[in-house]
C-alpha cells in the first residue's frame, strides 16, 4: 500500500479518535456524565479522556509523517483494510456510534424501565438485615400493590394493595397533636437495641430529630432504608421528598409512587426505590412528571411486617434535576431541629 493511502487510512482514524474526546470531553464538560455513570466512577472517565488524547496526537503524528512498516510485532494482524467496502465497514462501526453520541439526546430513566424492572418499595439492605438480624420490625419481603397477571413475580416488587384508598377524603386534615419534645438521649433509646448497627441507630436519630424530614438526594436511599428498619417509630413523623411519578396499572385513582432511580455503577444496573403516596388528587400527576410531596408517614401492616405509606398534605410540580439519580451515601445528615 502506498504512502497516500497509508495517511488517508490514519487521517480516518484520528478523526474519529478526534471524534471519541470531543464526545467524552462534552459529558464531563456539561456534567450529563451523571446520566450514564454513577459519581465514584466519574475519575474512569478522565483517565480515558487523557488516554483517548494521547492516542489521538499519536495517530496524527502517523497521518503527517506516513509509515514505512508497522511499528508492533503483530505483522499482518493489524494491517489496514484494502478495498472501499471493508474501510466503509470497519469505520462505519465507530462512527455509527459517534453521530448517535451527537446527534440523539439524553434519555432519563422512567416508568416504563421501573415497570420491566419492578419498584422496590424496601431496599435490599433491610432485607439482608431482617435476614441476618430476625427484627420482626423489618419487612423482609417484597411489599407492594398486587402486581398484573402477566407480570413474573420472582423478578418485579409487590406494592401493598390498599382497599381503604378508594373512600379516601381529598385532602388530609388532621388537628395537629402537640407531643412532649425528647431529649437526644430518649430519641436514641427509641433505636438502640436493635441490632442494625451504628449507622443506621445514628441516621435515625437525625432524622428523627427533624421537625419536618427532608428525604433529598443526599439521603433519599439511606433514609429510605433506616425509616423501613423503624417503621413503627417513623409513623406519624411528617416528611418531604422528591421524585418522578410512577404507577402501576392497578393503583387506585388515588395511589402512586414517589419514585427514584439508584445507579450503583452506570444505568444498566440501575435500580427503582420509592415511597407509596395516598392522595385524593393523585390522578392529576402524569407518569414520569417530577413532583414534591409532604405528608405524615403513615404504618400498614403487611403479610405481618410493617410499612410505611406517606399520606399526602402537599403536592406540588417540581422541576427534573440536573443529576436525575440518587446513590447511597453513609453520611449523616445535619440536623434541623
Amino acid at each position: 500500500m502506498n504512502q497516500a493511502a497509508v495517511k488517508r487510512h490514519y487521517f480516518l482514524r484520528s478523526l474519529i479518535l478526534i471524534g471519541f474526546t470531543l464526545l467524552l470531553a462534552q459529558l464531563v464538560a456539561t456534567d450529563r456524565l451523571n446520566h450514564y455513570l454513577a459519581p465514584r466512577l466519574h475519575v474512569f472517565s478522565y483517565v480515558t479522556l487523557a488516554i483517548l488524547i494521547l492516542l489521538t496526537l499519536v495517530s496524527l503524528r502517523q497521518a503527517y509523517l506516513g509509515v514505512n512498516a508497522y511499528e508492533c510485532d503483530c505483522e499482518d494482524a493489524h494491517k489496514l483494510p484494502r478495498t472501499w467496502w471493508r474501510s466503509a465497514l470497519v469505520y462505519g462501526m465507530f462512527a455509527l456510534p459517534l453521530v448517535m453520541g451527537f446527534l440523539m439526546p439524553d434519555q432519563i430513566l422512567g416508568s416504563d424501565v421501573a415497570e420491566k424492572r419492578g419498584i422496590t418499595l424496601l431496599s435490599n439492605d433491610v432485607r439482608k438485615l431482617a435476614e441476618v438480624t430476625g427484627s420482626g420490625n423489618t419487612a423482609a419481603k417484597s411489599e407492594t400493590v398486587a402486581p398484573p397477571a402477566d407480570w413474573e413475580p420472582q423478578s418485579k416488587a409487590q406494592l401493598p394493595e390498599n382497599k381503604e384508598t378508594s373512600q379516601a377524603p381529598s385532602s388530609v386534615e388532621e388537628t395537629p397533636v402537640k407531643l412532649p419534645k425528647l431529649t437526644d438521649e430518649q430519641i436514641r433509646q427509641k433505636f438502640t437495641n436493635t441490632g442494625f448497627g451504628d449507622f443506621y441507630t445514628d441516621l435515625a436519630v437525625a432524622l428523627y430529630k427533624q421537625p419536618i424530614i427532608q428525604l433529598n438526594d443526599k439521603v433519599f436511599l439511606d433514609g429510605l432504608t433506616t425509616m423501613e428498619l423503624y417503621a413503627k417509630d417513623f409513623a406519624g413523623k411528617e416528611i418531604e421528598t422528591f421524585g418522578f411519578v410512577y404507577r402501576q396499572p392497578d393503583f387506585t385513582s388515588q395511589q402512586f409512587v414517589v419514585a427514584r432511580f439508584s445507579v450503583t455503577c452506570c444505568t444498566a444496573d440501575a435500580s427503582v426505590f420509592g415511597v407509596l403516596v395516598e392522595d385524593g388528587q393523585a390522578s392529576k400527576w402524569a407518569k414520569d412528571s417530577w413532583v414534591k410531596v409532604r405528608g405524615k408517614l403513615e404504618a400498614r401492616s403487611v403479610d405481618g411486617y410493617d410499612m410505611l405509606v406517606l399520606r399526602a398534605s402537599k403536592v406540588e410540580q417540581a422541576k427534573a434535576p440536573k443529576d436525575p439519580y440518587v446513590y447511597y451515601n453513609y453520611d449523616l445528615p445535619e440536623s434541623n431541629g
